[in-house]
């Protein structure tokens, strides 16, 4: 499988999208406008929990070619 462009980073209790490449202490903007630095140090496991940006989430798809979720006419469960 292809690299992915973007990779996911946690800030503010949300998951944002970010350039894959960026090092930690570097200076970034996520996919939805957010300037942010990378982390230098571990981030704690349960920041992975936290919600994805639904406007990352949009804008990542969109690059990616994958269908908006939830899809048009698929149902909730």
């Amino acid at each position: 499988m292809p690299s992915r462009a973007f990779k996911w980073l946690p800030h503010d209790r949300s998951r944002h999208a970010v350039e894959r490449g960026r090092h930690p202490g570097e200076d970034t903007r996520t996919l939805c406008g957010v300037d942010v630095t990378v982390p230098v140090q571990e981030l704690p496991r349960t920041h992975w929990y936290w919600p994805t940006c639904v406007d990352c989430d949009a804008a990542w798809r969109g690059h990616e070619g994958i269908p908006a979720f939830p899809r048009t006419g698929e149902a909730r469960r």
